[in-house]
């Protein structure tokens, strides 16, 4: 028998794949675990047995988890299980965050958490303006006040980025070193967030355009912002000021101190076994601190995972660490599959299981199905999204009406996809259970979007009793662009129409024309002012609701922004009323019945509760059975009936995914979609989108449906 997997005798019977995980006392141990196969109980099994079979009197052991949710499940489990009486009082559980807070709050006198917006933006805009001062491209953003509120949290997200990515302001302080790590990024799969930071530098016009190579980009990133960033990281951090982020960043500079130094924890406060549940979530940041960790306990590491739902590229994720621990953490990992489903059903399994094997950078699992009992998969095919929402709302009634359907999600790619089935649930006083991210309709964004509509509406009207045509052409130009118009061009631009004398706004936009001043920074003979133009005017000419919400998706990119809390996707945040347009046919030029039932949509949100306030009710949102969400927010979940919408090429996966390493992440997007159903599948397939032929989602087929 091989020393590594010495005969234990658990009290609880395992499968076989389970069971030499459990008992295998390897230090670096690498488990995959597929959806639904018993990862938690497994992991807690591995302590139970290892603490059996140690040879010293206590053995104890230190389980990370992704999120809080993870933990207390965990925490739960480990308290409410007999089983493991003898090992929970040497066992904790925790997140990175927590480990990393207890750490720098015990070095930390009076210290400040950045968690609020509020907070954050202060400590951009006042806590640092004595080093952003020096900055020029960094003033010019937070000086110009109809700027800086988005630059302030912009810069501080960057910030953040940054430390997630693993940049460091000790060791990154050469224009040599942060390209090395750079290129490292991107030849590890992390390039998509890379370049997403570099787009809002440009945006911000901190940095130029990236019309030049990336190594001549990468330098002027460090040149105008990296060096401010490395004195701003030290500046929050003497004056005992953290963000989340900054919660493990600090820990590991501390730990690594420590170790620099020689020490190392000893006697009750040392872990023997460090082990990181979802480990495919994890960040360079994450991995940095996870190894430094396991140095500190002189241990190994147990990671526990899969492969084929790493989702998280969109905050710096990579399953890069997960499919090669070897290059990343340590050389001696062992591997092992779990093989059962006691979760899905059986043609869930075998359906998702041809899927995922379309993706050639993952490990191959031969999985297979507790269960003999099957859903019931359906592919609904419409020709339009009106026409979907109207049947997808129907049989949503019908589910909820179903005593055996206890809970109904609805899963989209895009956040912008749940916006028509807000407005018909609230419209019909129908509750849903939504993290407060998702309930764009209570974002700004929507006060924009009619703020834009009224606007329109008078266009032709005469001031005073239409608006003031040069102070309304100022306000539709700040939306064309991701960013408002700098202090500078503003000021051109307004001295210019004034000299004009416009009656109306569509008398001011016909001088737009002409104008051949400076718009974000570019004149290039007034090539800037025309496709600021026809921008505008593609949305003023407008006949119809949809031909009008089409307009503002496509040309107004000011309404492109994080309208929630957290941007989670590796591409920009795709236009916040795109499938609304489709949703607006049926309302033809009825612009007022349109602008009437958004009123009423928002007011009924407005009295719904959210996921954010579900464990007050104590409820698991059980009392709340109609879900709307994200595939990215599905993962974990499971509900009786699922709806997968707009099954289409170009959303399933996303037109913005060109690679085959970012078709293979979208892949996996589907493959969690897919994966949470108990009873019942709707797949959701449109013959036509904004009156474009499109075609039913590749993964469909791939699937084998």
């Amino acid at each position: 028998m091989d020393q590594h997997t010495m005969s234990a005798k658990p009290k609880q019977p395992l499968d076989d794949s389970q069971r030499l995980f459990c008992n295998d006392q390897n230090a670096y141990l690498r488990l995959l675990a597929p959806a639904g196969s018993g990862k938690t109980t497994s992991l807690l099994w591995r302590c139970a047995t290892l603490a059996e079979q140690a040879n010293r009197e206590t053995s104890r052991f230190l389980i990370f988890t992704f999120t809080r949710a993870a933990r207390d499940e965990l925490r739960e489990r480990l308290r409410d299980n007999s089983d493991f009486a003898n090992v929970a009082p040497n066992t904790e559980i925790t997140t990175l965050n927590a480990w990393g807070q207890r750490r720098i709050k015990a070095r930390a006198y009076n210290m400040q958490l950045l968690v609020s917006r509020d907070k954050r933006y202060w400590a951009m805009t006042n806590s640092l303006q004595p080093i952003w001062m020096h900055y020029p491209w960094l003033k010019d953003a937070l000086t110009d006040s109809r700027r800086k509120t988005r630059a302030a949290r912009e810069l501080m997200d960057l910030s953040d980025t940054l430390k997630s990515l693993g940049f460091r302001h000790d060791e990154h302080n050469t224009p040599e070193d942060f390209s090395a790590h750079a290129y490292w990024l991107i030849n590890n799969g992390m390039g998509a967030k890379l370049y997403g930071l570099i787009r809002v530098l440009i945006d911000l016009e901190v940095i130029s355009p990236m019309l030049k190579t990336l190594e001549e980009t990468l330098g002027e990133v460090f040149e105008h912002y990296m060096s401010f960033w490395s004195k701003a990281c030290v500046h929050l951090y003497q004056s005992a000021t953290f963000t989340l982020e900054d919660q493990k960043y600090w820990a590991l500079m501390d730990i690594e101190s420590n170790l620099k130094d020689g020490k190392f924890t000893t006697g009750i406060h040392r872990f023997h076994h460090v082990m990181v549940d979802e480990f495919q979530d994890i960040n360079p940041l994450d991995l940095n601190l996870l190894k430094a960790v396991a140095a500190y306990n002189k241990c190994g590491l147990c990671i526990v995972g899969d492969d084929d739902q790493a989702i998280y590229e969109w905050r710096g994720a990579t399953p890069e660490f997960i499919l090669n621990p070897n290059d990343h953490i340590a050389s001696g990992f062992k591997t092992h599959i779990l093989q059962v489903n006691y979760r899905s059903p059986a043609n869930i399994v075998e359906h998702s299981r041809k899927l995922i094997a379309h993706n050639k950078r993952r490990v191959s699992k031969d999985v297979r199905a507790s269960s003999k009992k099957s859903a019931l998969i359906s592919i609904f095919t419409s020709p339009s999204i009106e026409q979907s929402i109207t049947y997808v709302a129907e049989r949503v009634k019908e589910l909820l009406g179903d005593p055996s359907i206890k809970n109904v999600a609805l899963i989209s790619r895009k956040r912008s996809q749940i916006i028509p089935y807000q407005i018909v649930f609230a419209g019909e006083e129908i509750p849903f259970y939504a993290a407060e991210d998702l309930q764009v309709l209570m974002s700004s964004a929507f006060e924009e979007l009619k703020a834009i509509l009224l606007l329109k509406a008078q266009s032709n009207q005469p001031f005073p009793f239409g608006p003031d045509p040069v102070e309304a052409m100022l306000r539709i130009c700040d939306k064309v662009k991701r960013y408002p118009l700098s202090k500078t061009d503003r000021q051109h631009l307004k001295t210019y129409l004034l000299s004009k004398r416009p009656k109306t706004v569509l008398q001011a936009l016909e001088y737009l024309y002409s104008y051949d001043g400076p718009l974000k920074g570019a004149s290039n003979g007034g090539a800037m002012a025309q496709v600021f133009f026809f921008a505008i005017r593609d949305l003023l000419i407008s006949k119809t609701v949809s031909e009008a919400l089409q307009s503002i998706s496509t040309h107004f990119s000011g309404l492109q922004k994080d309208y929630g809390k957290s941007l989670d996707d590796i591409f920009y945040a795709d236009p916040p009323f795109l499938y609304l347009a489709d949703y607006a046919a049926r309302y033809g030029e009825d612009f007022v019945r349109f602008y009437e039932d958004i009123e009423k949509a928002i007011s009924t949100l407005a009295k719904i509760p959210t996921a954010d306030d579900d464990e007050s009710d104590g409820s698991d949102g059980r009392n709340r059975p109609l879900h709307l969400m994200t595939a990215l927010r599905a993962k974990g979940k499971e509900f009786d009936a699922v709806v997968i919408l707009d099954c289409n090429q170009g959303i399933w996966p996303s037109k913005l995914a060109q690679t085959e390493e970012e078709l293979e992440a979208e892949r996996r997007l589907f493959y969690v979609a897919f994966t949470r159903v108990r009873k019942e599948l709707i797949l959701v397939v449109n013959e036509r989108i904004l009156g474009e032929s499109v075609s039913p989602s590749p993964f469909i087929a791939e699937s084998g449906l």
